[in-house]
């Protein structure tokens, strides 16, 4: 085994993070090398540094608190969220009703203003031959156009 791994095994052995039959061997090698015992010694000696010296962050209120906020937030979320879809939801069926009933309005508006502007027309033409005269008979409103030709 490599030195690293080796200092790792170590570290686990001091924190007691080593499972049952890797513990028994760390122990059997620490029983003979000294430099591996003075390592444990130190790295227990650090440990007990550190505890001693970690700083202690009280937070004024309890767990539940904080949770019960996060909880809160959430479900204002999404009581939002479920307003929003509401309205898009009421606003997409005025739209479905709207927008055919504009369009046939304004068909309807563009159809009776086409309707009076243009009224009955009538043209006397002559086809150039001297006997030949026509007259043309023409209604946008009733859509028909006659030709009288004598």
């Amino acid at each position: 085994m490599n030195n690293k791994e080796w200092t790792l095994d170590l570290q686990a052995y001091v924190d007691g993070e080593l499972e049952p039959s890797r513990r028994a061997e760390v122990e059997r090698v620490l029983a003979g090398d000294v430099e591996a015992r003075d390592l444990v010694a130190a790295l227990r000696a650090l440990g007990e540094v550190v505890r001693a010296h970690e700083p202690a962050e009280r937070v004024p209120e309890t767990r539940e608190f904080y949770w019960s906020q996060v909880q809160r937030r959430i479900r204002l979320a999404e009581a939002a969220d479920a307003r929003q879809a509401a309205g898009a939801s009421r606003a997409a069926g005025w739209l479905r009703w709207l927008v055919p009933t504009l369009g046939v309005a304004a068909v309807v508006v563009v159809v009776s203003l086409n309707r009076r502007a243009t009224g009955p027309v009538v043209e006397v033409a002559s086809a150039g031959m001297d006997d030949a005269v026509g007259m043309t008979f023409r209604s946008d409103t009733d859509g028909i156009t006659v030709h009288w030709l004598r």
